[in-house]
């Protein structure tokens, strides 16, 4: 077990996210395990996760925050323990749900339970982690979102399609985005979303993604 090792928990129920979690696992400057509670439990990841876990990213998922899974439970545990020690953690699409969540926010069908996919516009306000504000399109997949932030975050980013597009804590550090930052070719194809014109969708995220996990040094 490494103790000072960036956890990736991939919540996904059919299709993991290997491509985002190889790419993740290249460019960072900590070792990095992997996770799939939903699929194989939550074993591997309560015994690699403690108090000098040096970040939490928990992706996307097909899954609602608002099912009752006992893997959902043990993630949840790991998200309030790990923010008591300080410990930096980014959610992603469901992850991003997740955070707003536990935290005493509301998290609700958007569309009428119709999943939306495709790139958007998303303006990100000025933050601790990223700096100046920024503008950039992002690839979304998802049909919940949160309808009522968690007491103690703000919301950093919106878009015309959603109001709560990235939330950050006022004490902690812990972000969310409802975008999915770590999306890559094979996201696309399992998605079916349109390839053309993405390069730029893709530096945008995954810069921002990039500068957390830079961050963990």
């Amino acid at each position: 077990m490494n103790n000072h090792s960036l956890l990736i928990i991939d919540p996904a129920i059919v299709n993991p996210s290997v491509e985002s979690f190889n790419r993740i696992s290249k460019i960072a400057p900590i070792s990095v395990t992997y996770h799939l509670p939903a699929l194989f439990g939550t074993y591997s990841l309560l015994e690699e996760y403690n108090k000098n876990t040096k970040g939490i990213i928990i992706l996307g998922s097909a899954a609602s925050v608002n099912e009752e899974h006992k893997w959902q439970y043990d993630i949840e545990k790991i998200i309030l323990d790990a923010s008591e020690f300080d410990i930096p953690i980014m959610g992603l699409c469901y992850g991003h749900q997740l955070i707003g969540k536990i935290f005493g926010g509301k998290v609700e069908p958007l569309w009428n339970k119709k999943t939306k996919r495709g790139n958007r516009k998303v303006q990100l306000k000025e933050s601790s982690m990223w700096g100046k504000p920024r503008f950039g399109s992002l690839i979304y997949s998802h049909q919940d979102g949160i309808t009522k932030v968690p007491p103690g975050f703000n919301v950093i980013a919106s878009s015309k399609m959603v109001s709560v597009e990235a939330i950050q804590s006022k004490d902690k550090p812990i972000w969310g985005f409802q975008a999915h930052l770590e999306a890559t070719e094979a996201f696309m194809i399992e998605n079916k979303l349109e390839m053309k014109n993405i390069k730029n969708s893709f530096t945008f995220g995954h810069n921002l993604l990039d500068t957390f996990i830079m961050s963990l040094k």
